[in-house]
């Protein structure tokens, strides 16, 4: 298994990763899109460049150029700007009535991890985690020293997960209609 910076090719395959994520969160926007729509959106959201390797980052755990698993994040301090890149694609989508909207997730100096996601077939391996330990070194051209997360208090397997590679709480909100556990790692 390699982890890699994701290419606007493996969209298709981050795409479905990715919904889970947004399915998860309930978001009432999304009652009425369709999979196919949302997969079609999120697609075309992770071929674009700012979010592979600009204003974001996107990496993948990647076996014989099937993709295994993903992470997405940004620093702080890019939040607004790549929320709006999701709020644009996603408002621009014809299955979509409404735009994604996120925000408030992150705080001032963090590298904040928005979306780690591990193919359901090979959940359970280590991909997460192998995600989670490569970062800081994937992240070192990033001001941050602070690497966080959100984790639904719904999910105590990613809690655990989290708390084992070093997150640590601090503090709680709300995404969507969930609580979340803000937790954050020195880097």
């Amino acid at each position: 298994m390699q982890i890699r910076q994701a290419v606007p090719q493996d969209g298709a395959q981050i795409a479905p990763l990715i919904a889970m994520i947004y399915r998860d969160m309930e978001m009432p926007v999304l009652q009425d899109v369709s999979e196919a729509n949302l997969l079609d959106m999120l697609t075309r959201l992770y071929q674009l460049p700012a979010n592979l390797s600009g204003l974001a980052q996107t990496f993948v755990a990647v076996t014989d150029d099937r993709v295994l698993g993903v992470a997405f994040g940004h620093p702080a301090e890019n939040e607004v700007a790549v929320n709006n890149i999701l709020k644009k694609v996603s408002g621009g989508h014809p299955g979509f009535d409404a735009p994604l909207e996120l925000g408030g997730e992150t705080q001032p100096g963090e590298w904040y991890l928005s979306m780690l996601a591990v193919d359901p077939a090979t959940q359970g391996q280590g991909i997460g985690s192998r995600l989670l330990a490569a970062l800081p070194r994937l992240l070192n051209d990033q001001a941050a020293t602070k690497l966080s997360l959100n984790v639904d208090d719904g999910n105590p397997r990613a809690a655990k997960l989290y708390h084992r590679e070093g997150f640590e709480d601090a503090g709680t909100l709300t995404i969507g209609v969930h609580p979340y556990a803000h937790l954050v790692k020195e880097i």
